[in-house]
């Protein structure tokens, strides 16, 4: 059974597995069937820093001539 984006949201899927409008074997298997997206992460820090090695740091140092 392929369920509406609506009833599987993250937000009220647990109401709507009492509710019983959603089964939750059914939504184990959507769940597992999904694709992994890891490979489009970018880690933040608080400072607004990222991990992203794909990027040059040398502009930081323009920055902090003021």
């Amino acid at each position: 059974m392929a369920y509406d984006n609506f009833l599987i949201d993250k937000r009220i899927v647990e109401r709507n597995i009492t509710k019983g409008l959603v089964d939750p074997e059914v939504l184990k298997k959507h769940i597992e069937a999904l694709p992994d997206r890891e490979q489009n992460l970018v880690h933040v820090s608080l400072d607004g820093d990222t991990d992203d090695d794909d990027e040059d740091d040398e502009g930081e140092d323009d920055l902090d001539q003021d």
